[in-house]
């Protein structure tokens, strides 16, 4: 089973895609969706074709995404509520199940801790993963234990939209 996962952003999208087999995972691929543009029409379209462009290469037979935590700066927070919102849109229109997950069930799922930091959820990905570390901003090793937290959780999908 190929797993896709996804730390939304206002402009830095991390994903990281592993492959679960019986008891075993590995990391395939990993890496960060970087929006340039200012405009946030263009931020979205951009978003939402690099994503298409992500799916299509990677085909996941499941997507899982972190769910909006609360943020301070209420522009930063409708930035990424509306990046999410493409996210949910475009891997919902590919067909692909796809799962949320809040940023402490993400922490406890890797941990065994929802309160553990940034540093020690990137280990506990990586020892999972039995590599020696994830390349890339935090964006990228979050979207890596967004993709393990799936892989080990069994829940009900999300269906899919019908696309019409």
């Amino acid at each position: 089973m190929i797993i896709l996962g996804i730390d939304p952003g206002s402009s830095r999208i991390g994903y990281g895609v592993i492959e679960k087999k019986p008891g075993n995972i590995r990391l395939i691929k990993a890496g960060v969706i970087e929006i340039k543009t200012k405009k946030t029409s263009l931020k979205y379209a951009t978003l939402a074709s690099e994503l298409e462009n992500l799916l299509k290469k990677c085909r996941p037979d499941i997507a899982a995404i972190e769910k909006l935590y609360f943020s301070k700066n209420q522009k930063t927070a409708m930035e990424v509520a509306g990046a999410i919102g493409v996210i949910m849109y475009v891997i919902s229109k590919s067909g692909v199940p796809l799962r949320e997950y809040a940023p402490q069930q993400i922490k406890k799922a890797i941990t065994g801790f929802g309160s553990a930091d940034k540093a020690t959820v990137a280990k506990m990905s990586c020892a999972l993963l039995n590599i020696k570390d994830i390349p890339g901003p935090d964006d990228v090793s979050d979207a890596v234990a967004i993709a393990i937290t799936a892989a080990h959780h069994n829940q009900t999908l999300t269906p899919p939209l019908k696309s019409t």
